[in-house]
């Protein structure tokens, strides 16, 4: 009979687990590394397609700003449903819909900023060292005209501000949604 211990047999198991695991750990960071450019890649890709459908938008001055937050000048933050609150701009032609809480400067109760008109005025700033493009224009209809600031970071986050002769200094926060052009519009812009 052959008497071994039992110790030997179970170092010797333990070293091949650890051996094993090892390998199997060497070989899962190797395949990980391979993995990982690519991916990388495809958001740079991607963020980089966002940032130039932003830039066109802006400068054919097409595009929708849903705003989801309304601030108020003591700090609070009141959440905005996007889908009631937006600022459009389409060429010349402006819609504003908002809530507003805030001072009031008219006879009537104001509880939102309900508004078709015009940019009368538009200029637009871009500080390519920031990666913003900040917006000055002024919207005007028949009975009402509002100045309205907004700032746009490259990745679509936007910070807006209304002011108008009856309604208090009012600041929103939301994203930018590009308004893509429709085959009819490119047949009429390049005639």
């Amino acid at each position: 009979m052959i008497f071994e211990s039992l110790s030997i047999k179970y170092i010797a198991m333990k070293k091949m687990l650890i051996l094993f695991t090892a390998m199997m750990i060497l070989m899962s960071c190797s395949t990980s590394k391979v993995a990982g450019p690519s991916r990388d890649e495809l958001r740079k890709e991607k963020k980089i397609a966002q940032q130039a459908e932003i830039k066109k938008a802006v400068e054919m001055r097409r595009f929708i700003i849903k705003l989801d937050k309304l601030y108020f000048k003591n700090g609070q933050i009141i959440e905005i449903m996007p889908r009631t609150n937006y600022i459009v701009l389409d060429g010349e032609k402006a819609i504003i819909s908002a809530a507003y809480i805030g001072r009031q400067f008219s006879f009537r109760p104001i509880s939102g900023i309900n508004m078709t008109g015009r940019t009368v005025e538009y200029e637009v700033k871009n500080n390519t060292s920031k990666g913003i493009y900040e917006i000055k224009m002024k919207v005007k209809n028949n009975a009402n005209s509002f100045d309205v600031y907004v700032t746009i970071s490259d990745n679509g986050y936007c910070s807006a501000s209304l002011t108008n002769g009856r309604t208090d200094y009012t600041r929103y926060s939301g994203n930018l949604v590009p308004i893509r052009m429709k085959t009819e519009d490119k047949a009429r812009t390049k005639i």
